[in-house]
């Protein structure tokens, strides 16, 4: 039964409330300012890093801090002060990096704002800055000045052949289980594939739980509108979630409501918005 109230809606951004061309759309924009003018306070739950974020909830005037990294760091908004921040552990870090250059893949490290890379993927800045535009290359990471803030990153990512890719899950399953989270998808616009690497100890919902607490409500009063496999864990944990259009019936089948808009007409947000306001 939905009996609470509504006291904060958590948006999702890539595929969610923005779509390819990465702009908000006025429809949904006039919504979230009749939600928050309803007394609902309205944050943000994504992949992006901090800078990533940002100027959408500055754009948005919202004031309610962050989930950023899938979790992995809850920010203040608007000035990006770090609440929180879980480390992928330095070890971890330093055999992924190894593991990624003997499968010819490209690595990435994730700090809260910041994305270190190796040169020669210079083709996918315009993918990798999809998470953050603070994207800083380096001839090598290990060895590099980079080497040093191993221990300060949260997620981490390698670019290259499927083949490379599918050798990397391979191995950190074994060598790591249900520890870490790993994600596989193709690069926008190339035919490179990704692989993720996340803690397992972290994920959308484990980050609102947070904001949540600091506003003093329960998981019950939160809704949350999102599109892809890392929005099932607010999905379970939200009192009410609504899958976009587009979701995939794997993923649709976690949120209590399916939208009828995708992320190609836009309006999503505004038509969950509406059916919160409705009741």
């Amino acid at each position: 039964m939905r009996t609470m109230r509504t006291q904060l809606l958590a948006l999702d951004l890539d595929g969610t409330l923005l779509g390819h061309d990465n702009t908000l759309r006025e429809v949904d924009v006039r919504a979230i300012a009749a939600a928050r003018a309803a007394g609902i306070a309205v944050t943000l739950a994504t992949g992006r890093l901090a800078a990533g974020a940002l100027p959408t909830a500055r754009a948005l005037g919202l004031s309610t801090p962050l989930v950023c990294s899938d979790g992995a760091v809850v920010i203040e908004s608007p000035s990006g002060e770090v609440v929180y921040q879980h480390y992928l552990e330095a070890r971890l870090i330093e055999e992924v990096t190894h593991a990624l250059g003997d499968h010819a893949l490209h690595a990435f490290w994730f700090s809260h704002d910041e994305i270190v890379g190796e040169e020669g993927a210079g083709a996918l800045r315009s993918f990798v800055e999809t998470w953050s535009p603070r994207l800083t290359f380096h001839p090598r990471l290990i060895g590099s000045s980079a080497w040093e803030t191993r221990h300060t990153v949260s997620m981490a990512a390698g670019i290259g052949p499927r083949e490379g890719v599918e050798r990397i899950v391979e191995q950190l399953v074994v060598r790591h289980g249900k520890a870490v989270q790993v994600a596989t998808f193709p690069a926008w616009r190339s035919d490179q594939w990704t692989v993720l690497i996340r803690s397992a100890h972290v994920d959308k919902a484990t980050g609102l739980s947070q904001v949540a607490q600091r506003l003093g409500i329960t998981a019950r009063e939160v809704a949350v509108v999102g599109d892809w496999h890392n929005d099932v864990p607010m999905f379970r944990w939200a009192g009410r979630s609504f899958a976009m259009g587009q979701s995939s019936p794997e993923v649709a089948q976690h949120a209590t409501d399916r939208l009828s808009t995708d992320h190609r007409q836009g309006g999503g947000v505004a038509e969950a918005i509406a059916r919160l306001l409705a009741g």
